[in-house]
């Protein structure tokens, strides 16, 4: 059942410093938070909307407030008083804080992303958080990179998080604190290019070595053995394995789909299937007999393990040191979460190299070595591309059922680890 509506929608304080209320929708600018002004409008408000049956009348304007406003306090009020924007009360650090309320709803599922964007709205903050945010422009958006720059960044990264501040003030317009014009300024500044910065450059992404994957596999947990044999067969994202559940996938034919819910691009409206044939498929069994709306890969299942394996090796008897065989607290502050995230499985897989004693590693790097494997396989892309999910948003239904069967063929000639 719908919520009723609220008799008197409350008044807020907004970070122009102004009163607002929010109704039908639309935000309602009453002035100065708290002056009598904005409490006499607020009073007009909530009269008229109540009048109306719950809702503001047909082309409502809020200028519409200052007459019987006027009437209750005995004095006119200024029209220019209740503009929705004063961009000369909006500084920076207003900016920043509108924004990362966004992005903690936009990234709520991707810690990483939230941490970077707080990293990089703190810093801008102390660079030039008390700034006005119409006089914030291409000069100092520049001397913001330069600051990146001299933190050590490379080039590609600095201009990305660069692309990140012009957004967030375009956010702010979208908001309506700011004119469009603010944004247009920083839109002029020229992205850093190769040579013409002290940045350094980052080196592309090599594709796994196999030899040295099958040697850090040694050391894994069994779990995490199994979303890597997945990744390479398949070429996945991290994520995208971090994230399968058995209702995902589709064993009603002799190829089983994987039919992400939530995957990179899939805001476009763009949908992502992957077939699980060999190696993906044999991984995948053992983690199907479970909740269908579960996570297959359980990090509190990783952690029993690994208790398992440590009580197998203990040499103390059990009559002395630590008597119950186990250290596990009866209530811990932290509990093991419902599901690997990418950072968590890169970092299970970067202590495993180490103890394999070979070179640095990332997952991505398996999502590269898929690819020049089944491009080497079929002598084109078209596979690879199909496999990976790297197809254009437009296609057709057609097309889509073409690739299915690209990606199937890809699937097959993928590496096994």
């Amino acid at each position: 059942m719908a919520r009723p509506k609220a008799q008197a929608p409350a008044r807020q304080y907004h970070i122009s410093g102004k009163s607002v209320v929010r109704i039908d929708g639309r935000d309602i600018y009453l002035g100065k938070h708290d002056s009598p002004e904005s409490i006499a409008r607020y009073a007009v408000l909530i009269s008229i909307y109540q009048a109306n049956g719950m809702t503001l009348p047909e082309g409502f304007e809020a200028v519409s407030l200052d007459g019987p406003a006027s009437t209750l306090l005995g004095r006119d009020l200024s029209i220019a008083a209740i503009t929705n924007h004063e961009s000369k009360l909006i500084l920076v650090r207003h900016v920043t804080a509108v924004y990362l309320e966004h992005v903690k709803e936009k990234y709520a599922n991707s810690p990483q992303e939230c941490r970077r964007y707080v990293k990089l709205c703190r810093d801008l903050d102390l660079q030039h958080g008390n700034v006005l945010a119409s006089d914030f422009g291409p000069v100092r958006l520049k001397e913001f990179r330069n600051y990146l720059v001299s933190t050590g960044l490379s080039r590609t990264y600095v201009n990305r998080l660069t692309r990140c501040v012009v957004a967030m003030f375009a956010h702010a317009v979208s908001g309506e604190l700011l004119d469009v014009n603010v944004v247009a300024r920083l839109k002029t500044l020229v992205s850093l290019r190769n040579g013409q910065t002290s940045a350094p450059e980052t080196d592309e992404v090599e594709p796994a070595n196999l030899e040295h994957v099958r040697a850090t596999a040694v050391f894994l947990s069994p779990i995490i053995k199994s979303m890597l044999r997945i990744q390479i067969a398949t070429g996945m994202r991290p994520k995208e394995i971090c994230v399968m559940r058995p209702c995902d996938i589709d064993r009603s034919g002799e190829v089983w789909f994987y039919s992400l819910s939530k995957h990179k691009t899939s805001w476009r409206g763009k949908r992502k299937t992957v077939p699980l044939v060999g190696d993906a498929r044999d991984a995948i069994i053992d983690y199907l007999q479970r909740d269908p709306e579960a996570y297959c890969f359980s990090p509190a299942e990783a952690m029993a393990w690994r208790r398992t394996v440590g009580a197998s090796k203990r040499t103390t008897p059990l009559n002395q040191g630590n008597r119950k065989g186990t250290n596990v607290k009866a209530d811990p502050k932290r509990t093991p979460r419902d599901r690997y995230d990418a950072c968590s499985y890169r970092q299970a897989i970067t202590r495993a190299a180490k103890l394999a004693k070979v070179p640095h590693w990332h997952p991505y790097q398996c999502r590269h070595l898929t690819a020049t494997v089944v491009r080497a396989a079929f002598g084109c892309t078209e596979e690879a591309q199909a496999l990976l999910g790297h197809s254009n948003s437009a296609m057709t239904a057609h097309y889509a059922r073409e690739s299915l069967v690209a990606a199937t063929r890809a699937a097959n000639a993928a590496p096994n680890l």
